[in-house]
Formats: C-alpha cells, sequence, structure tokens
C-alpha cells in the first residue's frame, strides 16, 4: 500500500489528461484522415508495402512512422473505426507524460516539478489538436521519441539513446533537431557526453538531404519556405500563442519567465534555460513556414515552457508564491482553450461522421444506385468530401448534384471533379439509376422525386468539362482501346479516344492526371490535330499534363481526344479536364 501511495501521484496527471480531452476518444475521421485511410487502398501485394511506407506522401512528406505505418496496419486492422486510432494516440500521450515527468525529476529533484511540467504541457492549446485530430498523431510520436531519447541519454543509455533518435527521424521530419537538443543538455549539466552525441548531427545532415534530394522544396504556396528575417516574427507569434490566448496573461507570463531566467542564471541554475533552449531548438523548424503557421506545431515545442514553469516550483519562497500565481494565471486562460479547440474538432467531425454513417446506410438499402448529394455547405466539402471518404468505405459513384458545387468556395477546377456531369445526372434520375439526398445539418433527407421533376429545368443536356477515367459511370464519353476501371483508375497501353466539352474561350487548356508511373511519354491528337502535352505540375505519384488548344476549337461543342502511350509502360489515367489558363 505504501508503494502504491509514493506512486500514485504519477497516475493523477494520466486521469487529468483524460478529464479534459475525453471527446477527442470519440472524434470520428476528418479532413485529411480519409486521405491516409485510402493508403492501404494502394497496396496490393507486399512489393508495394515499401512504396507505401517509405515514399514521399502529400506535400512531399517523409513519414513512415508518423503517418504512413499508423494509418496503414490500423486500418488493415480496423477498417474505418477511428477508436482504435484514438486510443493509440491516447496512451502515446500517456507514456509522454509520464517519460516528462521522470526527465525533469532528474535535475530538480522535486516530484512537485514533475508534477508541475505534466500539468502544464496537459493544459497547453498546442496538444489540444493532437489530441483530437487523428492526422495530427504524428506530432505526439515525435514527443515521444524526443522525450525517450533524452530520458534515455540522461541515464547513460546509449543504445537506447540512438535508437530512439533514428525512429524520431520516421515519425516526423522535425526530429532532425534531437542532436541540438541533446547537446544543450549536455552543455549544461553533462560535458562528457556532448562527444557521443556529435556523430547524430551528421545523421540529421544525411536525413535532411535525403529528404529534401526524394522530396524537392515546394517554391510557392503555403508550404514554401522563407529563410529571413520574418523568421523572427514567426518565432515572436509562437510563444505568445504558446503562453494562451490572452494577450494580457501571456506578457505577464512572458516578463515572468526573462525575470526567472535571470535569477537562474545568477544562482547557475540551467533547469529554465533548457526549457528555453528546448522551445527555440524544437520550433525552428517550423519558423521558415511563413504561410503555415498552425497551433498543432507546438505540441512538442511547448515541452520547453513546461520546464520552465516546473523550475519555478522548486523556487524559495517569495519567488514560490509568484511561481504559483502565474501557472494559475497559465491554467486559467489555457485549459478553458484546451478545452474548446478539442469541442471544436469534436463538433466538425460529427457533422463528417453523420454524413459519411447517413450515405453508408443508403448505399447498403440501394447498393447500385448512384448517390447525388446536395445541401453540402464549405465547410463539410472541405472538411469531408475533399478527401475522398467514399473510396476508403468502398462506396462507389457518390458525386454532387449538378449545380451543389457553386455553393462552395476554391478553385472551380478542383471543386469540379466532385460534380456529377448534369447530362449523365439526368439520364440516371431519368431511369432510375440515380437517387439525390440533402443534408440538413445532420440527417440525409431523400430529395429524389424533387429533382426529379426540377431536373431538366435546372440541368442542361451538355458534355461536361470534366472526365473521371477511373469510373465506369463516364464510359459513355470514352471511346475503345482503354482497359476496365479498375480502383479508381484506368489504364492506356497503346491508344484510345474520349470525348470532353469544346473550349469555352482561347484560354481553356486540356489537363491529363497520370499516376504512379515514369514520366508519361504521350502524344495528343485533339479532332485530329497533333497538339504537344507539356508537364503542368508533379507531386508524389502524380503527373498533370496540359494541352493548350487551338482557338477555332472554341466554336464547338464537343472535341474528341486520341491519347497514344509512346512509352513501354502502361499509364494509368485519372482524369481528363478544360480548365482556364
Amino acid at each position: 500500500m505504501l508503494q502504491v501511495r509514493r506512486h500514485a501521484w504519477r497516475a493523477l496527471p494520466l486521469l487529468l489528461l483524460l478529464a479534459l480531452y475525453w471527446p477527442g476518444l470519440t472524434t470520428y475521421f476528418y479532413q485529411d484522415d480519409f486521405g491516409w485511410l485510402n493508403l492501404h487502398r494502394d497496396v496490393y501485394s507486399w512489393r508495394d508495402v515499401p512504396s507505401a511506407i517509405f515514399a514521399p506522401k502529400a506535400h512531399g512528406n517523409i513519414r513512415p512512422l508518423g503517418e504512413n505505418a499508423y494509418f496503414l496496419l490500423l486500418s488493415s486492422w480496423f477498417g474505418v473505426h477511428p477508436l482504435p486510432f484514438r486510443i493509440c494516440a491516447f496512451l502515446t500521450q500517456m507514456a509522454n507524460l509520464l517519460l516528462l515527468g521522470s526527465i525533469v525529476e532528474r535535475p530538480t529533484a522535486s516530484r512537485a516539478a514533475a508534477f508541475t511540467a505534466q500539468i502544464l504541457w496537459i493544459a497547453s492549446p498546442g496538444l489540444a489538436a493532437a489530441m483530437s485530430w487523428t492526422s495530427i498523431y504524428n506530432q505526439i510520436l515525435s514527443a515521444f521519441f524526443f522525450l525517450l531519447a533524452f530520458h534515455s541519454m540522461q541515464r547513460g543509455r546509449s543504445m537506447l539513446h540512438w535508437i530512439a533518435f533514428i525512429l524520431g527521424l520516421g515519425a516526423l521530419e522535425t526530429n532532425v533537431v534531437y542532436p541540438a537538443l541533446a547537446a544543450a543538455y549536455a552543455l549544461l549539466y553533462a560535458r562528457p557526453r556532448l562527444k557521443p552525441i556529435l556523430p547524430m548531427f551528421a545523421v540529421s545532415a544525411l536525413a535532411v538531404f535525403t529528404h529534401f534530394k526524394l522530396a524537392p522544396l515546394s517554391a510557392a504556396g503555403a508550404y514554401a519556405l522563407h529563410f529571413d528575417t520574418g523568421m523572427l516574427a514567426t518565432l515572436g507569434h509562437y510563444w505568445m500563442l504558446a503562453l494562451g490566448p490572452s494577450r494580457l496573461a501571456a506578457a505577464i507570463l512572458t516578463c515572468a519567465a526573462v525575470t526567472l531566467l535571470v535569477l537562474q542564471f545568477r544562482a547557475r541554475q540551467w533547469t529554465g534555460l533548457l526549457g528555453l533552449a528546448w522551445f527555440i531548438i524544437v520550433i525552428a523548424p517550423y519558423l521558415p513556414l511563413r504561410d503555415h503557421q498552425m497551433d498543432y506545431y507546438l505540441a512538442v515545442p511547448v515541452i520547453g515552457l513546461t520546464i520552465i514553469g516546473a523550475s519555478a516550483a522548486v523556487s524559495q519562497w517569495p519567488w514560490k508564491a509568484g511561481s504559483i500565481a502565474c501557472a494559475a494565471l497559465y491554467l486559467a486562460t489555457c485549459t478553458p482553450a484546451a478545452w474548446t479547440i478539442t469541442s471544436w474538432h469534436h463538433d466538425r467531425a460529427a457533422r463528417i461522421e453523420d454524413l459519411v454513417q447517413g450515405v453508408a446506410e443508403i448505399h447498403a438499402a440501394q447498393p447500385g444506385k448512384i448517390i447525388l448529394l446536395s445541401g453540402i455547405d464549405n465547410d463539410l466539402f472541405w472538411s469531408g468530401l475533399a478527401d475522398v471518404p467514399f473510396r476508403v468505405m468502398k462506396i462507389p459513384h457518390v458525386y454532387l448534384a449538378p449545380g451543389s458545387e457553386s455553393h462552395i468556395a476554391g478553385d472551380p477546377a478542383f471543386i469540379t471533379r466532385y460534380a456529377f456531369p448534369s447530362a449523365l445526372a439526368l439520364a440516371a434520375l431519368e431511369d432510375g439509376r440515380a437517387v439525390v439526398y440533402e443534408f440538413n445539418g445532420s440527417v440525409l433527407r431523400n430529395a429524389t422525386a424533387r429533382y426529379r421533376a426540377q431536373a431538366p429545368a435546372l440541368w442542361k443536356n451538355e458534355p461536361p468539362r470534366f472526365i473521371n477515367l477511373g469510373d465506369p459511370l463516364y464510359e459513355p464519353y470514352l471511346g475503345p482501346g482503354w482497359d476496365a476501371a479498375t480502383d479508381g483508375f484506368r489504364t492506356l497501353r497503346g491508344a484510345a479516344t474520349l470525348r470532353i466539352a469544346g473550349p469555352r474561350s482561347a484560354n481553356d487548356r486540356l489537363v491529363l492526371t497520370v499516376f504512379n508511373t515514369p514520366e508519361p511519354q504521350l502524344s495528343v491528337r485533339v479532332d485530329g490535330q497533333n497538339l504537344p502535352a507539356q508537364l503542368l505540375s508533379r507531386s508524389t505519384g502524380t503527373w498533370e499534363l496540359t494541352v493548350p488548344l487551338p482557338e477555332p476549337l472554341t466554336s464547338k461543342p464537343e472535341i474528341q481526344i486520341e491519347l497514344t502511350n509512346t512509352g513501354r509502360d502502361p499509364l494509368r489515367f485519372g482524369f481528363a479536364q478544360l480548365i482556364p489558363s
């Protein structure tokens, strides 16, 4: 019984984690989650596994453990059921809290300091998104390997230290900065340990070189890197964000932290300085991302602030009274913010769950029907439909009803891909192959009869500007030469044709999307005229080719395209689309 009492304080933070973030256990999938869940659909044999785990994925990220293996394994075992994913996230974070407590207890020799660090981390709004959104599990796993490696270094466990460091590189690319953090600790507390850490810098450099070699930097967009003085402003933004939503409270806490660091420096106490180094070193990889500043990027760096707060817990009176007041101020402002973030993620995902489960019920009751959706608002589209959840659930032929896409903000060329062409919808409604359901925010209601009566007046019987070659529903627009559609693709081995709407202006161009292939070798003829196919963009496993269309074609309501594969490898086509230049 005495042993239980001695260690009871270790269990309390775990219970507080559950008390604050319990909605995260029941949060459904949304947004990027569906993209990652689709990963196992691209694995057809064991030969595909290495590529699925190690190849660069979205935005060129290489995260074999933090995303690829995590989603691939759990989705293979449990399918589209979020609870196992959420349990995994909570168990990992519980391990993180135990590691953090043990790490802080060593230099401070204080259980109170260890407990303080754990509680401050739990309350951080930067942690809230990671506890609520499955796609952000990589942050929690990154923290685990940071803490495990650091804990091992403190205790002189060299082999485990290296293993945790190497595995951390597979959780999140920001773990490359770990050697700098380990070196900071060695310089402050254990100079002899610095020399064994130095080879880690070479490993991190190799990891950075390999990453940029396999996944080149984005030159533009939200993920473009900006190495300039603006990084200091970004650092200041993250510092204030880490201290909570109240600007006044953040300013007070900043002044308190500076005062504490000065006092500790004069007393040659280094725990607070270690915390500051942790924050700056771990947030550093995010500072060049000027246009993509996210609260969940703070999940691991904020550990440094908790170490600063923990170091204040062992100060003497009257400074201890001030540290208690600062901790209370932080908890009073940050805990409600963390709860609000958790509730927002849970409620947002609940709408997606209502929609997805509703469509699943319709499909189960009418398995052969084309399902057309109306009433889909902007947030629902971008948080759910844009990442094709129905492919994960093996529910084919789910589209926006024609015209519904006009209510969604964003690139029309992208959003159009999700709307069923009006000519095909008219025919499918007329012969009973399609149903229309309207989403009212929580429930799907059958609106087929109303749309069947109104559709001839609402929808134009005209050729589509977008052809989904991987969907058999578009076969009326395809000529001979194509293989049968398989799992969202259609293979071209020799020559084949398709029909699409004619360009509306001289600015329109034809864009062809080819998946999972070496660089496509392709010749294109449009209405008998040879036209050049140029590379528009390339991302992981995807090539987009653009074909400029001559002005005389603008007078034609429909054009015929002949594609010839001039290379040795079959080409797997996804889309053909007309978009403005």
